[in-house]
C-alpha cells in the first residue's frame, strides 16, 4: 500500500518526465509558431525539477518561493498565450496584468520573509484573473457556436486547476503545517489536475500550426 508521500513523489517524478518528454516533442517539431507555449513549459519544467531536486535532497526550502514563481510566471505567460491564441486583450489591459503579476510577486516575497505564518490572499486575484481568462473563452464559443477540441479541453482544465487555486491560496498555511492524512488529498488532487493541464498545454503545443490564430 502505497503511502501519501511516496504516491506526490511518483506524481512529481511523472510531472518532471512528462514535461521534458513534451519539451523534446514541442522544439523538435519547430519553435516559431508555438513559441509561447514552449516557454510556458520550460519555465514550468524548471520550477518542477527544482521542486523535486529539493525534495530529494530533504532540503524542504524551495517550496514556499517555488509557489510564488508558479503563480508569477503562471499568470504572465498565460496572458501572453490567452491574447494570442483565444481572446482579444487590449495592449493597456496586460500592461495592467503584468503589473500587477510584479506587485504581487514582491509583497508575496516581502511577506515570506517577514513572517511566520505564510498566506497568499493576493494569488486569489491572479487566479481570478486566469479563470476569467477561461469564462471569456467559453462565452466566446458560445456567441460564436464553434470551438477547436484541444483549445477547449485547455480551458476546461485551466479553470479546474486555479479555481482549486483560489483555495490553497487562502488555506496555504494549514495545508503545509498540518498533518498529512489531512491535507494530502487536496496536494495529490492539485498534482493530477497539474499533470492534467501540462498533457493538456502539449496537446494544444503539437497542434497550433493547425490552430487559427485569434
Amino acid at each position: 500500500m502505497f503511502s501519501y508521500n511516496s504516491l506526490s513523489l511518483y506524481l512529481q517524478i511523472i510531472i518532471n518526465l512528462v514535461l521534458c518528454t513534451g519539451l523534446i516533442v514541442l522544439v523538435r517539431g519547430g519553435i516559431k509558431t508555438k513559441l509561447p507555449v514552449i516557454v510556458l513549459l520550460s519555465g514550468d519544467f524548471m520550477l518542477e525539477l527544482t521542486d523535486l531536486t529539493d525534495r530529494l535532497m530533504k532540503l524542504n526550502t524551495l517550496n514556499t518561493y517555488n509557489y510564488i514563481l508558479s503563480q508569477f510566471f503562471g499568470l504572465m505567460i498565460l496572458t501572453v498565450i490567452y491574447s494570442r491564441y483565444y481572446i482579444h486583450l487590449s495592449r493597456e489591459l496586460r500592461r495592467m496584468i503584468y503589473g500587477f503579476a510584479v506587485l504581487v510577486l514582491m509583497i508575496n516575497v516581502f511577506y515570506v520573509q517577514d513572517n511566520t505564518q505564510v498566506t497568499f490572499y493576493s494569488n486569489v486575484i491572479t487566479s481570478i484573473i486566469i479563470c476569467s481568462y477561461a469564462a471569456s473563452y467559453f462565452m466566446k464559443i458560445i456567441r460564436e457556436g464553434r470551438t477547436d477540441r484541444d483549445m477547449f479541453i485547455v480551458n476546461v482544465i485551466v479553470f479546474l486547476f486555479f479555481s482549486i487555486e483560489c483555495i490553497i491560496s487562502t488555506t496555504f498555511n494549514f495545508l503545509i503545517s498540518n498533518h498529512l492524512s489531512w491535507v494530502a488529498p487536496v496536494w495529490l488532487f492539485r498534482g493530477i489536475l497539474l499533470l492534467s493541464l501540462y498533457i493538456a498545454f502539449i496537446n494544444l503545443g503539437c497542434g497550433v500550426g493547425k490552430i487559427r490564430i485569434r
